[in-house]
Order: C-alpha cells, then sequence, then structure tokens
C-alpha cells in the first residue's frame, strides 16, 4: 500500500495483534467430607494487556462443560474485572467457555479450553477470546495500554477488521487526545493486499485537529479480475509520540466508516457493524 500523506513517513509493518486475555488460577482447593466428590476452587481474573476488559462488554458468563452435565454461571464484574471464587467438580476433561456480552445481550467475544482438573491440583487455564464470527467488528487496539511519560518509545494502536466479507476498500477516521498524543506516522495492514498477486493496495491518511482519516483500496493489476479478500486482518497500525500524563480514548467515528465491496456497495452485516475503541493512558 502506497500511503500519501506528507511530512510522515511510513515504516515497517508491525505484526503484533491484539487478544483478550482471560486466566483462570486455580487458588485452592477444598474437601466436604459430607460430598462424595472431593471439589477445587477456581479463582477467575481477567488479564486484558491490563486489568480491564474490553470497552463494550457489559457481562460474562463462563460455562463448564463436563462429560455428562452442562454448568452456566455469570461472572461480576467489578471496575472491569472478574475476582469470582467457582468450585469446580474434578474430572478428566472440562470444557471452559467464556462469552463476553454488551449491554444489548448481544455476544462480542468467545473463547474455550479444555482441562483436566483432579482434586486439590493447581493449574492455570488461559482462555483466548476473539470476536464472535458473527459479527463484523472494526476494533482499535491493544483494547488498553500505559507507558510511561519519561520514555521515548512510539505508542501504537492498530486497526483491525474482523469476519468481513470481500472487502475491496476501507475509509474511517480515528479520535484521540491531542493534549496525551501527538500522531506520529503509519504503517500499512497487510489484509487489504491480501495474499495473491491479483491487486496492489492503495492508501492514504490525512491528520485533523483530534482525529486521523484513512482510507485504503486494493486495486486491480492489469488483466486481473477485481475482487475483494474476506476473513479478519489488520488494515493500519498509527504511532504516536507522548505529550502529556493523562487518559485517551482512541475512538473509531461511526459517521465515517465506510466498507465496501468491489461493486462499491456496503460489505456483508455492515448496518450492524461492532465498532471497539482503544483506551492509551499516559502516566
Amino acid at each position: 500500500m502506497q500511503f500519501n500523506r506528507g511530512k510522515y513517513p511510513m515504516v515497517r509493518r508491525y505484526a503484533h495483534i491484539a487478544i483478550v486475555a482471560v486466566v483462570l488460577g486455580l487458588a485452592g482447593c477444598s474437601s466436604n467430607p459430607t460430598a462424595p466428590v472431593p471439589t477445587s476452587q477456581l479463582k477467575l481474573g481477567f488479564t486484558l494487556q491490563s486489568s480491564e476488559l474490553a470497552s463494550l462488554v457489559t457481562s460474562v458468563t463462563l460455562t463448564m462443560q463436563y462429560p455428562d452435565t452442562i454448568i452456566v454461571q455469570t461472572l461480576t464484574l467489578v471496575e472491569g474485572g472478574i475476582h469470582d471464587t467457582l468450585v469446580v467438580n474434578p474430572s478428566e476433561s472440562i470444557v471452559f467457555t467464556l462469552r463476553a456480552f454488551d449491554s444489548q445481550e448481544r455476544l462480542l467475544y468467545i473463547g474455550s479450553a479444555t482441562r483436566s482438573v483432579a482434586a486439590g491440583q493447581r493449574l492455570e487455564v488461559q482462555i483466548l477470546l476473539v470476536p464472535n464470527p458473527d459479527l463484523l467488528m472494526l476494533r482499535a487496539g491493544p483494547l488498553f495500554q500505559s507507558s510511561l511519560l519519561a520514555t521515548d518509545d512510539l505508542i501504537s494502536v492498530s486497526v483491525d477488521v474482523y469476519n468481513v466479507d470481500s472487502l475491496a476498500g476501507a475509509a474511517f477516521r480515528i479520535r484521540y487526545d491531542t493534549l496525551s498524543l501527538r500522531f506520529a506516522q503509519a504503517a500499512e495492514g497487510s489484509f487489504l493486499r491480501g495474499t495473491t498477486a491479483d491487486s496492489t493496495t492503495f492508501g492514504w491518511v490525512r491528520e485533523g485537529r483530534g482525529f486521523i482519516a484513512f482510507t485504503g483500496a486494493r486495486v486491480p493489476t492489469p488483466g486481473a479480475r477485481y475482487s475483494g479478500v474476506s476473513g479478519s486482518g489488520r488494515l493500519v497500525t498509527f504511532f504516536f509520540s507522548k505529550q502529556a500524563a493523562g487518559t485517551s480514548p482512541v475512538t473509531i467515528d461511526p459517521e465515517t466508516v465506510s466498507l465496501v465491496k468491489p461493486d462499491g456497495k456496503p460489505v456483508n452485516h455492515f448496518a450492524s457493524l461492532v465498532r471497539e475503541s482503544a483506551t492509551v493512558e499516559i502516566r
């Protein structure tokens, strides 16, 4: 992708993809002399590249699927974290499934892991939550990051698209706090380019007062059929220098988003597009 963007040079591709990580750590075990089966207690806690959940998440459920039964529990969110203690019956195979919902009870993220749990055992279960494959999502990330003002490293915020079909062009603006962050440069993502040689990509970014505008499009090579790309991947990464201590949301402006197919029409499910914001803390 060629970026037309004036004074800011294009930098190398940034390959890191932010993932919501949830850690289930065994806090201890207990044995009830009246119970036929000893139990273990699991201490749950969220790690989301910090201590905060995705901005849209308002409720989380945990499903524990045993060979002969299924238990579903709603977990309590306290300041963006989960600290519930659960009693888990030992089993050779338990499928732990976490689901994260928004205020409309729409499933945003889901992830599973299978573990064997023995009585008195200490273990850690890591579940990687990924966007619901039935949702079209445009996501700024990492969802939360914190950095020291005194260091010279740049802050990077990437925008990824999930579960898109036949994407040929994308455009949007992101907004941020100019008191805390200063836009430095941008790097193309690899998603629009695709894995075949039938297209190249063209794009540009433009800096405004408190926003950055991005446009990217697939350009067919001579004689090739114009087609879009499907799936999930990175569109662009923005880099910022740190200006002052503070917290800056990095939001995708809904009125500026365009995701189109080769015929210029919106991609499938665009009307129900989910936009996920990021937060940058400078301390």
